[in-house]
C-alpha cells in the first residue's frame, strides 16, 4: 500500500529497495523484470488499494543505456595496484629511516629531531607509535582495496580517494629523503604537498559522501541505492567503509598537519630567525591546530563529527608537553624558562580540551541517535497499536 499510513509505508519502502537492488541495477538490466504483487487472502486491503508508486521504474530501455568503457576496469586495477606499491615503498623507507642501523644518509629520524630541536618538537619515544597506527591502518586499506570486492568497488575509493594517496606517498618519500640529506626547504615544500594531498583526499571523500547522502534521501526510487555501497539509509552510509577507507586518512592528515609547523620551526631556526618569532610561530601553531580540531568536533552540518584528525593532533600536543618536561641543552640555551613554561602549559591545555571535547561530543551524538531511534520505535508502535495483525504486500 503506497500512501501515508505509517503501518504500510515502511514495508513498501523495503519492497521498493529490494526490487531496485535486485532487478534494476545496471548489471541486471537485460532481465527486463516484471513486478508481481501477491495479495494474501487474509489481507484487509481491497483490490483498488494496490497502486504502484508513480516514480517506480517499471521498465528500462537498455538500448539507451550507456555501456561502460572497457578501459575503466583496467584503469581501476592499475590505480589499486599503484596504491599498494606506493604503500610498500613508503613503509620500506620509513622502516629504513627509523629502525635501520644506517638510516637514510647514515642518520635516523630520532637523530634528525635531536639535531633540530624546537619548542613544538614532540617526544620521539612517546609519539613514534602514531606511525605504527598510520601504517597498519593504511596497510589494511592497501590490501582490502585490491582484493576485497566490497572495498574495491566502493564509491569512497573510486570517487573519493582517486590518485590522491599515490601523490601523497610520492611527496612523503621525497620529504623523508630530503630531510635526511639536510635539504630543509625542499623537505618543507614536499611535506606541505603531503598535507595538501591528505586534506584534499578527505575533501573529496566528503563531497562524495554528500552526493551519496542526497541520493539516499531522495524520494525517487531510482536513487534509493548508493552505487558501490550496501547502504540505503544515511545512518548506514556513515558507517559503511569508515574503518577501511576513511579512518586511515583522517589520522594520517591529522599527524601531517602537526608536522607542518614543526618543519616550519626547524627551517626558521636554521635561518637564525629571532627567538621571539619562533615562540610566536609555536604558540600560533598550537592555536590554529586547536581551532581546526574544535571545528571538526563541533560542526553541525551533515556528517558526523570527525574524531580521528583531532585525536592525532591531541596526541601531538601530549608529546610536546612530555618533551618540554625535560628539554635538551640546545632548547635550554636558546629559550628562557618563561617561554618553555608558556608552551608547556598551552600544549597541555589544548590536549586536555580536545580530548574532553571529543569524548563529550561522542557521548552527546550517541545519546541523540539513541533517543531518535527510540522515538521512531514509539511512533511505529502508536500507529499500529490496537489494530488487528494483517498480512502485508510482499514482492
Amino acid at each position: 500500500k503506497y500512501n501515508n499510513r505509517s503501518k504500510y509505508t515502511r514495508r513498501l519502502t523495503n519492497c521498493k529497495q529490494f526490487l531496485y537492488r535486485n532487478y534494476f541495477t545496471p548489471q541486471l538490466q537485460h532481465l527486463r523484470p516484471e513486478l508481481i504483487i501477491i495479495h494474501h487472502k487474509q489481507s484487509t486491503m481491497s483490490d483498488e488499494d494496490f497502486d504502484l508508486p508513480t516514480d517506480f521504474p517499471t521498465n528500462i530501455d537498455i538500448n539507451n543505456s550507456k555501456p561502460k568503457s572497457p578501459a575503466m576496469p583496467f584503469l581501476k586495477k592499475v590505480m589499486n595496484a599503484l596504491n599498494l606499491i606506493s604503500y610498500i615503498v613508503v613503509l620500506s623507507t620509513y622502516l629504513v629511516a627509523t629502525y635501520s642501523n644506517i638510516g637514510i644518509n647514515n642518520v635516523s629520524d630520532e637523530e634528525l629531531l635531536n639535531k633540530h630541536p624546537t619548542l613544538i618538537t614532540p617526544s620521539y619515544k612517546s609519539t613514534k607509535f602514531i606511525w605504527g597506527v598510520i601504517f597498519f591502518s593504511q596497510g589494511v586499506f592497501a590490501v582490502a582495496q585490491l582484493w576485497v570486492i566490497r572495498c574495491r568497488d566502493h564509491i569512497l575509493l573510486v570517487e573519493g580517494i582517486g590518485p590522491m594517496y599515490i601523490l601523497a606517498s610520492f611527496a612523503q618519500l621525497i620529504w623523508y629523503v630530503s630531510f635526511a640529506y639536510g635539504m630543509l626547504i625542499t623537505s618543507f615544500v614536499f611535506l606541505f604537498g603531503v598535507f595538501v594531498c591528505a586534506v584534499g583526499l578527505l575533501a573529496r571523500q566528503y563531497q562524495t559522501f554528500r552526493k551519496a547522502e542526497m541520493k539516499i534521501e531522495s524520494k525517487n526510487a531510482a536513487d534509493m541505492v548508493v552505487p558501490g555501497t550496501l547502504a540505503q539509509k544515511r545512518e548506514e552510509f556513515v558507517d559503511d567503509g569508515y574503518w577501511l577507507l576513511r579512518f586511515p586518512f583522517g589520522i594520517y592528515a591529522g599527524w601531517i598537519s602537526c608536522m607542518i609547523p614543526l618543519m616550519l620551526s626547524i627551517v626558521l631556526s636554521t635561518l637564525e630567525v629571532d627567538v621571539v618569532v619562533l615562540v610566536w610561530v609555536a604558540v600560533m601553531s598550537v592555536a590554529l591546530l586547536t581551532g581546526l580540531s574544535m571545528g571538526l568536533l563541533l560542526r553541525k552540518e551533515n556528517g558526523l563529527p570527525s574524531y580521528s584528525m583531532p585525536s592525532a593532533i591531541a596526541y601531538f600536543f601530549c608529546g610536546v608537553r612530555v618533551e618540554l618536561e625535560a628539554p635538551n641543552d640546545i632548547i635550554l640555551a636558546m629559550y628562557d624558562e618563561a617561554y618553555l613554561n608558556l608552551l608547556k602549559n598551552v600544549s597541555a591545555i589544548a590536549a586536555v580540551m580536545l580530548l574532553v571535547t571529543a569524548v563529550s561530543r561522542f557521548g552527546a551524538v550517541y545519546l541523540r541517535d539513541r533517543c531518535m531511534k527510540k522515538e521512531e520505535q514509539d511512533d511505529e508502535y502508536d500507529a499500529t497499536a490496537g489494530l488487528d495483525e494483517v498480512d502485508y504486500v510482499q514482492a
